[in-house]
C-alpha cells in the first residue's frame, strides 16, 4: 500500500513540474511591449510661409537706391537751365498705404512720402517732398522691382524755376565706398567753369595728370602735385569725396563726376565723417596747392 502511495506521489510532481514547463514555454513566446519597434510613418507637410513673412519680403524688394539722370522737360533757357543731373532716389520704409523714401540731387537731401497704389508687383507713388525749400516738388513714378527699375516724373511747386518739371528712368543699384575707384585717363571737358568761358574762342580741359594719383589710397607728396594745373587738383581732390557718395553742388563737378565718372553714385550732402585719415592730409595737400596753381589747361594757348 505505501509502495502504491508513493508511486502515485512521484506521478502527482512530474505532471506538475510538465504543466509549469508549458507556461513557462508558452509566456516566452508572448511579445514584451517595450520589445516591439513600432514604426509610424508621417506625411511630409509643408509649411506655408507666414503671410507677414511673404509681405515683409516683397516690400524689402522696393527698397534700396535707385540711381539715373533726372532730365529737364520744361525749361526756361533765359535761366541757364542744367538740362541733366544725375539723382539717387531712394526708398526708405512702406507703412499700410504710404511711402517714405528722400532724393539726393545736385547737393540737396529732400524727404518725401505720399499714398501708393500697389497693381501686382509694381507700384505707383505720388509723393510730396516737404515744401519748405524753393526747389522742392512732387515725384510721381512707378517702382517694377522684377526689373529693378523707377520711373517717373517731377514737378516743382515753384513753376517759375530755371527747370519746372522733369522725367527720370533710375536703375536699383547698391552702393559701397571704394577707395580703389580710379578716375578714366578720358575723363575731360570743355566749357564747364559756371557759366564760362566768357570768352568764345577758349575752352578749359583737363590734363592727363588728374588721373595719375589716386589720393584715397596714394599718400601725395608736394612733387607730385607742385606743377598741377588748378583744375586738375580741383577735380582729384573731388574725386575723394565722390568715392564717398557727395552730392555736388558745384556745378561743374556735378557736370564732371554725373557725366564723365561711370562709377559716380551721389547718395549724401555730408560725408566728412566717413573721410579716412588718409583722405584728410590728401586733402589739405591739395586745397594748398590749389590756391596757387595756374586756374587751367587752355588748349587754344592764351
Amino acid at each position: 500500500m505505501k509502495k502504491w502511495l508513493l508511486l502515485l506521489a512521484v506521478l502527482l510532481i512530474q505532471a506538475c513540474g510538465n504543466s509549469s514547463e508549458n507556461m513557462d514555454s508558452t509566456d516566452s513566446q508572448e511579445a514584451n511591449p517595450e520589445e516591439i519597434e513600432t514604426t509610424i510613418t508621417t506625411p511630409e507637410i509643408e509649411e506655408e510661409e507666414p503671410q507677414a513673412d511673404a509681405e515683409n519680403r516683397q516690400e524689402e524688394a522696393y527698397f534700396g537706391y535707385y540711381v539715373g539722370f533726372f532730365e529737364g522737360v520744361d525749361m526756361n533757357f533765359d535761366k541757364d537751365p542744367v538740362p541733366f543731373n544725375k539723382i539717387t532716389i531712394s526708398i526708405d520704409s512702406l507703412s499700410s498705404e504710404m511711402l517714405y523714401g528722400h532724393s539726393v540731387v545736385a547737393g540737396n537731401e529732400r524727404p518725401f512720402s505720399g499714398p501708393m497704389v500697389v497693381a501686382g508687383d509694381s507700384i505707383t507713388v505720388v509723393a510730396s517732398e516737404p515744401g519748405d525749400d524753393r526747389y522742392d516738388g512732387v515725384f510721381s513714378f512707378t517702382i517694377r522691382p522684377a526689373e529693378e527699375l523707377l520711373i517717373g516724373t517731377w514737378k516743382a511747386n515753384n513753376q517759375r524755376l530755371a527747370v519746372s518739371s522733369r522725367q527720370y528712368k533710375l536703375e536699383k543699384k547698391t552702393f559701397a565706398y571704394d577707395p580703389a575707384l580710379e578716375l578714366s585717363e578720358e575723363v575731360g571737358w570743355s566749357n564747364l567753369y559756371e557759366k564760362y568761358p566768357k570768352y568764345p574762342d577758349k575752352s578749359e580741359s583737363l590734363t592727363e595728370d588728374v588721373s595719375k594719383f589716386n589720393a584715397s589710397s596714394y599718400e601725395l607728396k608736394k612733387e607730385d602735385v607742385e606743377n598741377m594745373y588748378q583744375g586738375d587738383l580741383e577735380v582729384m581732390r573731388n574725386a575723394i569725396y565722390a568715392r564717398h557718395g557727395y552730392s555736388f553742388k558745384n556745378r561743374k563737378m556735378r557736370f564732371i563726376f554725373d557725366h564723365e565718372v561711370e562709377w559716380y553714385m551721389p547718395v549724401s550732402t555730408d560725408i566728412r565723417e566717413q573721410l579716412t585719415a588718409l583722405e584728410k592730409k590728401n586733402i589739405d595737400l591739395l586745397k594748398r596747392y590749389e590756391q596757387h596753381a595756374e586756374r587751367y589747361y587752355d588748349e587754344f594757348g592764351r
